[in-house]
């Protein structure tokens, strides 16, 4: 009997410990904007604790003392210009370890850097497309929970003394990484076999601006490209830069070219996605083809960067993984 309530006491001290060395994990969305708001509530599920405020530059102190934040989604709607940078600020200095997803009222390069320059993960505008930004959340969620449940193994091993969840940790993570790496592989072959459409779609339409079969053309091209694209960019910001990152296997300078592009490749596909080519003016549609142009030059240099640089560093990193493990 002594045993057995022994054995009931430690394992009741166990499950305790470590709840306490995982505490829940705080999502701080700061914004009013109503349908944003409904949809992160709608994706954000548990352990996640949701604290919800309106973002301007008279937030309480008790927002930058919110425990356990790890992730930020901040709208800069009903912001002032000159306020974003004080806030971005605040939220750096405060949630430094967190992720932030930067949603903008209106798309702006100036702004975009700003966000980029503050260290913003992910960088988007409105008018919003809802389920987009609720995939992209959900990969970051998962991304955040899976690093959680990485710290949260290597400290139940360390008390436990186990060796051997440690080396099923680093496969798993090193499984996954792999196939994410051979998924953007395949994506790389699917884009560059448009880059020769999207190239001439895009001069042609720069050329004859009012032509309503080349607008045709250049947004069957786009709607084929964008989806893929999208993936990729976010797929490599959310957990293959991270990883790698973590692990030491990618270098400044081959990081900084990486995100060189990605922030080259975002400015484009945002001047892109804006278009509506029944409403457009021939001015603007004009500007369109140079961006669709101008993005697949951008698409052939940064696959070959990938292929020639960012891809045999993530081989490296997983090869010294497996050989710590």
């Amino acid at each position: 009997m002594n045993a057995t309530r022994r054995n009931s006491e430690a394992a009741k001290w166990k499950t305790e410990t470590l709840e306490e060395m995982s505490p829940a994990p705080t999502l701080l969305l700061l914004s009013d904007d109503e349908a944003l708001r409904d949809l992160v509530q709608g994706i954000v599920k548990q352990p996640w604790k949701l604290v919800r405020q309106r973002a301007d530059k008279d937030l309480s102190r008790k927002v930058f003392t919110q425990p356990h934040v790890r992730l930020v989604i901040f709208d800069d709607q009903v912001v002032e210009e000159n306020d974003r940078n004080w806030l971005l600020a605040k939220i750096r200095k405060y949630f430094s370890g967190a992720v932030l997803l930067y949603v903008a009222g209106s798309q702006s390069d100036r702004n975009e850097k700003r966000a980029r320059t503050n260290g913003a993960q992910y960088y988007v505008s409105k008018p919003l497309s809802l389920e987009r930004f609720g995939h992209v959340l959900q990969s970051f969620l998962q991304a955040e929970n899976a690093k959680g449940s990485s710290i949260h193994s290597a400290r139940e091993i360390s008390a436990m003394d186990g060796k051997e969840s440690t080396v099923k940790d680093a496969n798993r993570i090193g499984a996954r990484i792999r196939r994410l790496a051979n998924e953007l592989n395949s994506e790389d072959s699917d884009l560059r076999s448009c880059l020769l459409d999207a190239a001439l779609a895009g001069l042609r339409l720069a050329s004859n601006p009012q032509s309503r079969e080349l607008r045709r053309d250049a947004a069957r091209i786009w709607a084929t490209i964008e989806p893929i694209l999208s993936h990729h960019l976010e797929a490599e910001d959310s957990e293959l830069l991270p990883w790698l990152d973590r692990h030491g296997g990618l270098s400044p300078e081959v990081g900084r070219k990486v995100r060189e592009c990605h922030h080259r490749l975002r400015t484009l596909m945002g001047a892109i996605a804006k278009t509506d080519t029944d409403r457009l003016t021939d001015a603007h549609t004009r500007e369109a083809g140079r961006a669709l142009s101008g993005l697949a030059v951008y698409l052939d240099d940064a696959i070959d960067d990938e292929q020639r640089r960012l891809f045999p560093t993530i081989q490296r990193a997983l090869s010294a993984l497996g050989g710590r493990a």
